[in-house]
């Protein structure tokens, strides 16, 4: 066991990173302690959220000193504060970048030309530059460049190492302010850049307040509001209720360690702040719902859309009997050689479908929403009218194609979503096809992918969406699905019972069973098909251990699928034990020991990888898995899960992670022949039944789940993590009325 001592805190200078986890958030650093003349002393090894640092930053670094087992003493860091170098220090760091210059040699232009270095520079790079020992010919001329090209992000570089912001930091800002970053406007309105992508409110107030912003200042709450809102859609919500929004805001002012007393001052400011926003048109406010104007404008368009799309006429024309058939599309009656015919429930699904503009199917594992969907595909084609079906994920999309037999194709693909532009197809411009659209894995949609393709339907059209409602809510804000059935103003059909096939997994009998509330079933009958295994370790360590052998060695060679794609780790968060960030590395060391590292990348040729965000261009959506296949120069080849080739510039792995263990949220929409799912205390915060239930029916051949029974009962007990704040079915409701009046 660590020995854990007194805290304390060091002025430490980094000399050189050990480690560094993908994220960027965990790493191992040897540094060394300064006095306060800044003189140096020991060498210590620091642990801890410091994957930011670089050598050669300056930090007070406040934590414990433990004793580690195998590897010694190491300072474990609970918070962090820069340290601004001084004046010669950051000008050295920014010299330091041009191409040729070392430390040394800035050390030696600092001491020639003093206060006018930089001046000197601008002015004539070419005199100065050719003052250091090796810079010569094409070498010069590289270096004169490098310092001219660079004039815009030096600048900024130079304001915030003078204020003591760290290297990843000022690398994000300068990439948010874009190709001519302007140091007199972030001086000005450094919360500008809450504005841009990947700067969020902490970074921005960060530089405001090392730039003299004053920490009570109007601008400061005004932004702060803005961001908590932001970050209140990261969670899923469509807006926060007045009251929520000041709380949540005055803790972020105040950080999280701030007594109440000081959280609760804060408030009146904030309300005041959070009202000017409201009387300026910045947010919105209804009836003490206050929204972004975009997550406002689009549930209101969405709304209206499905009031009129619910109470349309029906356009196909097709009259479909009451009745569901007796014999097959070749005379047979099902079954064996042929498609099961529908039952009575998925033909009143086929049924409603076709005589309402707008319908919803919704069921769980082995209740026949593929077969209702082939069911209703057949009854078109014989109709001769058209059908199109579509899905969030490419593999998705190829799934539904290969079960239906007709043709299938992501959301972004069918709205002709051009990179740059946004979606090509709207109300002016619809999807071309009539007939009918089939949206399957429609619990997956958030608000704004819902709005943009209901949008884009036609009135000749009809829509289906498909979707399983006991399944995690989507990634991005809203829950879509939900909320219309919510509304009991679309006509749904959920389908309940599991057919005699499906009854046999206890895939499909644990999921309905954890769906209830009850616990997993581990014991098959005589006629059971074992595919579902619970493996009891309730330490976090011990069933890490047993998750790593099981997904790299057993699982593989029992199935006779390959242990990178055919086995995946789905992890309720990222951190701990049994996270995705540590089972990652470990599984990585067997799985891939000397794969080439990706230049540019933490990743290597042979990795199992996921993109993180939506990549339009390259039409890869966030959650896809693929295999990093190959470097081939400046780019990389990527094997995707649905079967396509990608061909990225390496500069874009940044997107993607290692994903040889994911999390269970990023798998949704996914299937998997083999899953593994680690369901320990530690996690205790992430689990509810839904976040189980999502995993065990991403499985296809087997599930394996390793933990501790107590965190099982856990989890069920918790139908759901936490509320989603959305107005969707009353503003349906509403709709209706007025459309009605």
């Amino acid at each position: 066991m660590p020995d854990h001592r007194e805290e304390e805190t060091l002025e430490l200078e980094v000399a050189g990173v050990r480690y560094r986890s993908d994220d960027g958030a965990f790493a191992v650093i040897d540094a060394m302690a300064t006095d306060a003349d800044g003189a140096p002393g020991g060498h210590h090894v620091v642990v801890g959220p410091v994957g930011h640092l670089d050598a050669g930053d300056r930090v007070l670094a406040t934590g414990q000193r433990q004793q580690h087992p195998k590897h010694g003493e190491r300072f474990r860091v609970q918070r962090l504060q820069s340290v601004a170098p001084t004046d010669d220090e950051a000008v050295s760091r920014v010299l330091q970048r041009v191409p040729g210059v070392g430390p040394r040699a800035a050390d030696a232009l600092i001491e020639r030309f003093g206060a006018e270095l930089l001046e000197r520079l601008d002015d004539n790079p070419r005199d100065v530059l050719r003052r250091v020992k090796g810079l010569t010919g094409e070498k010069l001329a590289d270096a004169v460049e490098a310092w001219r090209a660079e004039a815009g992000p030096r600048a900024v570089r130079l304001l915030l190492e003078r204020h003591g912001l760290d290297a990843a930091t000022i690398g994000r800002v300068i990439r948010a302010l874009g190709d001519d970053p302007d140091v007199d406007l972030l001086r000005a309105d450094p919360y500008r850049l809450t504005s841009r992508s990947g700067i969020g409110f902490p970074t921005a107030d960060a530089i405001a307040l090392a730039l003299g912003e004053d920490p009570a200042s109007d601008d400061r709450k005004r932004a702060a509001v803005v961001h908590a809102l932001a970050l209140s859609e990261d969670d899923g919500h469509c807006h926060l209720p007045h009251d929520e929004l000041v709380r949540r805001t005055t803790r972020l002012l105040a950080g999280r360690d701030a007594p109440w007393s000081t959280v609760d001052a804060l408030a009146p400011g904030v309300a005041l702040a959070l009202k000017e926003l409201i009387d300026d048109h910045a947010v919105v406010d209804r009836e003490g719902r206050v929204a972004s104007l975009e997550l406002d404008e689009d549930e209101a368009l969405l709304a209206t859309i499905v009031a009129r799309m619910s109470t349309d006429d029906p356009v196909l024309g097709i009259d479909v009997p009451a009745e569901p058939p007796t014999e097959d599309g070749t005379g047979g009656t099902g079954g064996a050689g042929g498609n099961p015919l529908p039952s009575a429930e998925q033909w009143e699904a086929v049924r409603q479908a076709c005589g309402r503009r707008l319908s919803i199917l919704t069921g769980g594992p082995g209740t026949g929403k593929t077969q209702t969907m082939r069911a209703l595909v057949q009854v078109l084609k014989d109709a001769g009218s058209s059908v199109l079906l579509c899905a969030p994920t490419g593999k998705a999309a190829r799934r539904l194609a290969e079960a239906t037999g007709a043709r299938a194709t992501t959301i972004h693909r069918l709205l002709g979503f051009v990179p740059g532009d946004g979606f090509q197809h709207d109300e002016d411009d619809p999807i071309p096809d009539g007939g009918m659209l089939v949206v399957d894995e429609a619990s997956m949609l958030p608000l704004d992918l819902a709005v943009a393709l209901l949008r884009a339907v036609g009135p000749s059209t009809h829509v289906l969406l498909v979707g399983d409602v006991d399944q995690l809510a989507p990634v991005g804000p809203g829950r879509v699905l939900q909320d219309l059935l919510e509304s009991q103003r679309v006509p749904a059909v959920r389908l309940s019972r599991i057919f005699r096939q499906a009854e046999r997994s206890l895939i499909v009998r644990t999921a309905h069973a954890m769906n209830r509330g009850e616990p997993p079933i581990t014991q098959p009958g005589p006629d059971d098909v074992r595919d579902f295994f619970f493996i009891d370790r309730s330490d976090a360590l011990t069933a890490a251990d047993e998750v790593v052998s099981l997904a790299t060695r057993r699982l593989p060679a029992h199935y006779d699928v390959p242990a990178v794609g055919g086995v995946q780790v789905l992890a309720p968060q990222r951190r701990g034990a049994c996270g995705v960030e540590a089972l990652n590395a470990r599984m990585r060391e067997i799985l891939n020991p000397g794969g080439r590292v990706a230049k540019g990348s933490a990743l290597r040729e042979g990795d199992r990888v996921m993109q993180t965000r939506n990549d339009h261009e390259a039409e890869v959506m966030n959650g896809e898995l693929g295999m990093l296949v190959r470097v081939d120069g400046d780019d990389a080849l990527l094997a995707m899960d649905d079967g396509r080739t990608v061909r990225l510039p390496l500069i874009r792995l940044d997107t993607w992670d290692l994903a040889y263990a994911c999390t269970v949220h990023k798998a949704q929409g996914s299937s998997i022949p083999v899953a593994v799912v680690p369901v320990v205390t530690e996690h205790r915060h992430m689990l509810t039944r839904n976040l189980l239930y999502t995993a065990v029916t991403r499985a296809e051949k087997a599930c394996v789940m390793v933990g501790d029974r107590a965190a099982v009962r856990q989890a069920l007990g918790r139908v759901d993590g936490a509320t989603r704040y959305t107005a969707l079915p009353d503003r349906i409701r509403e709709a209706l009325e007025h459309a009605t009046r």
